[in-house]
């Protein structure tokens, strides 16, 4: 079942930097994320981006590395964010690069975009009884069960790889 959780959502600066310092990192340099590989058994659940990068696409959760945070305990963190799950890491799948023509604070008059360098996990939700609560940085989910030739190439290679 799906339910909107905006109440988890936390603020993108998550109160450890002013979100305008961070809008100014994002058009000046690459920006340090976890991505996750949602995975039960031979299901594999992506989720449509609600806004830029990226915006429509069907895409794995994930997020930017805090300062002081291991690798797992962001991949941990941001499915819950995201969400609303508790998962178990199995292992990481590797390392990516993503160049982005758009980023989420560029304007009409400002186009900077985004650079991403992404450590990609595949994880499992700790219970199977699990309820999907999306934050607002997703409009939907769909469930696949290979691997689809319509989905971002960045999307694609992590789910190849992750050999699910």
């Amino acid at each position: 079942m799906l339910k909107k959780n905006i109440l988890n959502n936390r603020k993108l600066n998550d109160g450890k930097m002013p979100l305008s310092l961070y809008k100014k990192f994002v058009s000046l340099m690459p920006i340090c994320c976890v991505d996750i590989v949602f995975n039960v058994g031979k299901k594999t659940y992506l989720f449509k981006r609600a806004y830029e990068p990226a915006k429509d696409e069907y895409w794995l959760i994930g997020g930017r590395i805090l300062k002081g945070e291991s690798l797992k305990t962001a991949a941990i963190r941001k499915a819950k964010e995201e969400v609303g799950v508790d998962v178990e890491i199995i292992r990481m799948i590797g390392l990516y690069e993503n160049f982005f023509k758009i980023s989420r604070f560029d304007t009409k008059k400002e186009r900077y975009g985004a650079h991403a360098i992404s450590i990609c996990f595949l994880a499992k939700p700790k219970n199977k009884d699990f309820e999907l609560r999306l934050n607002d940085e997703y409009s939907d989910h769909k469930i696949i069960t290979k691997n689809d030739k319509n989905l971002h190439p960045y999307v694609q290679a992590v789910l190849r790889d992750s050999g699910v």
